[in-house]
């Protein structure tokens, strides 16, 4: 059986203003939204993870044959677009797309997603990761690996998923920036969805919670695949997964080293960057914009 040709297509919007399904939002809501999220400081927040998580992951990636996009609004303001625009160009498989604001976010990725599928490939591969996530080295290659035994179930419906369920939480509060072992089925970060290209649709029109409902599903725990961030800014509490997840004994001789080597990023550096901006990014004190 001839194997078959797959794009790997990633997707993390950044602070974009849009609508959820279900709730429409007048002009004013819309301004509102606006002025949460592209508060100076938030968005030095948002910027350090971008820089110091997300993008070290993506470009030490040990298979580069990808394509990840950054959507962003197109009211962003500057220095921030500028300066999401240059960490873009810094890094061939990233591609940035700036978007009109106060669309459904789902339908708007819905619409994004097809302009950028490759219909030279046989199959797409899709995974979603927020600014505040990373994944291992190995992730994109790791996947076209095990997609070999996602294939006999693939085959009836043209789709099938593939669930990483050991990575870790990295929490930044008041006591720094501490990172803990856990396991957790169908995390966002930690899911690759495979699907035929002629008859695929964007991986936001299956709410990762119930992918399993969805379709076919592999779960993998042999190493550790992602990060997810958990901070005062987040979108979900993580605490309300409480009883959902479990932790794995995880106890390196050098957190730092293994942290560089496994995800790509520099702890130290990172630990730095927080306890110097940390009452900033909080909004609990005036500072300097750290785009500038």
């Amino acid at each position: 059986m001839t194997d078959p040709k797959i794009q790997t297509l990633g997707v993390t919007r950044w602070s974009y203003p849009g609508q959820s399904r279900g709730f429409r939002r007048s002009a004013d809501d819309l301004d509102h939204l606006r002025t949460q999220l592209y508060a100076p400081h938030r968005l030095d927040h948002r910027l350090f993870l971008l820089e110091q998580l997300l993008i070290p992951c993506l470009a030490h990636q040990t298979d580069p044959d990808f394509l990840h996009l950054v959507v962003i609004g197109d009211q962003l303001p500057d220095p921030w677009r500028s300066r999401v625009l240059d960490l873009v160009d810094s890094l061939p498989q990233l591609e940035a797309v700036v978007e009109p604001e106060g669309n459904d976010i789902r339908d708007m990725l819905s619409e994004v997603i097809p302009r950028y599928k490759d219909d030279q490939c046989d199959v797409i591969a899709q995974y979603r990761l927020d600014d505040d996530d990373a994944v291992a080295v190995e992730f994109v290659a790791k996947s076209r690996e095990i997609f070999s035994d996602l294939r006999p179930f693939f085959a009836a419906d043209g789709i099938a998923a593939l669930d990483y369920t050991r990575g870790f939480i990295m929490s930044t509060d008041d006591s720094g920036l501490n990172i803990r072992s856990v396991s957790s089925r169908f995390w966002a970060p930690g899911m690759m969805i495979f699907q035929d290209m002629e008859t695929a649709k964007s991986l936001f029109e299956f709410p990762h919670m119930r992918v399993w409902h969805d379709m076919p599903t592999l779960t993998w725990k042999e190493t550790p695949m992602f990060i997810r961030g958990s901070h005062h800014d987040n979108d979900s509490e993580l605490s309300n997964f409480g009883r959902r997840t479990k932790s794995f004994k995880f106890n390196p001789q050098n957190l730092g080293r293994y942290m560089d080597r496994r995800f790509g990023i520099d702890l130290k550096q990172m630990r730095k960057e927080w306890t110097m901006h940390q009452q900033w990014f909080m909004g609990e004190t005036e500072s300097q914009t750290a785009a500038q």
